[in-house]
């Protein structure tokens, strides 16, 4: 994920919906899931010589 363009509500709900679905595809415990987001500045990012913070 972008670190620029993310905010508490959505990370929450990607948390919630990514827990469920990993829950319901494996069989484990919800409480079990573990989410970890990493949130990467576009300027410490690139592709194909391009930085992101330019595409």
């Amino acid at each position: 994920m972008w670190k620029e363009n993310t905010d508490e509500l959505k990370k929450e709900m990607l948390i919630k919906e990514v827990s469920k679905c990993v829950s319901e595809v494996t069989g484990a415990p919800l409480d079990a899931v573990e989410v970890l987001i990493t949130e990467i500045p576009k300027a410490n990012w690139g592709k194909g010589g391009i930085p992101a913070s330019k595409w």
